[in-house]
């Protein structure tokens, strides 16, 4: 994804530091809430690195970067996913929003040179998660529900909290199931019924 396609993006110069990179290009694009959001994000799934003796690296840049794409009109993620012949669900067609966790792997790799396996597999699936996921997908994926861009406490913040002290497929499950039990999903999206299978068969008490 080229970036330099989008007339209404502003591009700042890049500084080399890809944290101020990251704030540098939402800041200029009117996005001081999103940055606000990846950062919180970050900073929560450093703890959780800490906890699961992951790379605090990987998990806090994974969290920086993971609404980068907000920048890009949702209907030109879809107009994109089109012309590239990427596969989209269902999910995506009805609500294009939802490409945005595939469009931020995309903008980390073609924009930030991220060339991080498990920062990109982190990032694509932040919000629905996949089948077999890894610790560092489930990491960022609890924390990016953990530091919601809302001026109140998630509903599901104690439930989240205490299942992330079992482990990163019980937390990662148990707000799954939260989403399901109370019809909060706009549409189920393959990868989210996928990841949710996959935990609930392998999830061990």
């Amino acid at each position: 994804m080229n970036l330099e396609n989008y007339s209404y993006v502003n591009l700042p110069s890049k500084t080399g530091n890809l944290i101020i990179d990251i704030k540098n290009l939402l800041i200029r694009n009117n996005k001081t809430e999103i940055f606000n959001h990846a950062e919180s994000v970050a900073k929560t799934n450093i703890n959780i690195a800490r906890k699961y003796n992951l790379d605090e690296n990987i998990c806090e840049l994974s969290g920086y970067l993971h609404d980068i794409s907000c920048i890009i009109k949702p209907a030109d993620m879809l107009a994109y996913a089109v012309g590239n012949n990427l596969y989209i669900d269902e999910a995506e067609r009805k609500y294009p929003f939802l490409l945005h966790q595939r469009i931020s792997k995309l903008i980390s790799e073609k924009y930030f040179d991220i060339n991080n396996l498990k920062i990109l597999s982190a990032v694509e699936c932040h919000t629905t998660l996949k089948e077999k996921p890894s610790s560092y997908d489930m990491a960022l994926f609890i924390a990016d529900k953990l530091s919601w861009d809302q001026s109140e406490t998630p509903p599901f913040y104690n439930l989240l909290s205490d299942a992330l002290k079992v482990s990163l497929q019980k937390a990662s499950l148990e707000y799954m199931e939260y989403m399901i039990d109370k019809g909060l999903l706009l549409f189920p999206h393959k990868w989210f019924n996928e990841g949710r299978k996959y935990l609930h068969d392998n999830l061990k008490d």
